[in-house]
This record gives C-alpha cells, sequence and structure tokens, in this order.
C-alpha cells in the first residue's frame, strides 16, 4: 500500500513531470533524479496493474485512487503510453460507482468548461 503511493508520489509523478516538460536526464545523472528512467518507471508501473483488480490485491485503496488518477490522467494527456494493462486499470477504476459521482460534481463546479 505505502509503497504504491510513494512511488505515485515520487518517481511517477517526477517522471511524467520531466517528460511533460520535454527533459532527459542523461545517463550518468539518473541516479540524482530519484526514479532512473523513464522507460524503467512505466515499465514497474505497467507490472504493478497488470492482471489485478487492484494494487493491493482484492481491496481497493487509496493507492488505487491516487495511482489510478495518474494514469488517467496520462493516458488523456499523453504523458503515459497507451498500453493494454494501463487501459484496462483505468477503465476498471473509472467504471466505479464512486467514481463517476466524483466526477458528475467535479463537472457541475467547472460551468466555464460546458
Amino acid at each position: 500500500y505505502y509503497r504504491w503511493l510513494f512511488f505515485a508520489a515520487g518517481p511517477l509523478e517526477s517522471a511524467l513531470s520531466n517528460k511533460a516538460l520535454g527533459v532527459e536526464v542523461p545517463p550518468d545523472r539518473e541516479r540524482m533524479v530519484g526514479y532512473g528512467k523513464l522507460s524503467t518507471v512505466i515499465d514497474t508501473l505497467e507490472a504493478a496493474v497488470s492482471g489485478r483488480s487492484y494494487l493491493c490485491g482484492n481491496i481497493f485503496t487509496a493507492a488505487d485512487v491516487y495511482l489510478g488518477s495518474q494514469i488517467g490522467w496520462g493516458l488523456q494527456f499523453g504523458t503515459i503510453d497507451k498500453r493494454p494493462a494501463f487501459e484496462e486499470y483505468w477503465a476498471q477504476i473509472s467504471d466505479r460507482d464512486a467514481y463517476r459521482r466524483a466526477s458528475e460534481l467535479d463537472d457541475a463546479a467547472m460551468p466555464a468548461n460546458k
């Protein structure tokens, strides 16, 4: 549980932010950024969500909310490659009743986007 919360807040967010900013870390500096290579981070993420319903077994946790939202955002805005494991995981997370209710509240609170 904690591993995935910290992975999402640390290596994943740093790697995706650097990608969005066009920052490429030279190989000799990979240890300095805290995540190594973007490809390693994405492969680790893919392995974490492949073939499972949730990150912590059969229980939906805050780690799924946090990591799932990063996957959904990344797929929407192109910072995460569209891999089957990511699309399947995000489809499952975004199909939850609570997610749909929260999305409706968000949409209602942002009338400028209508």
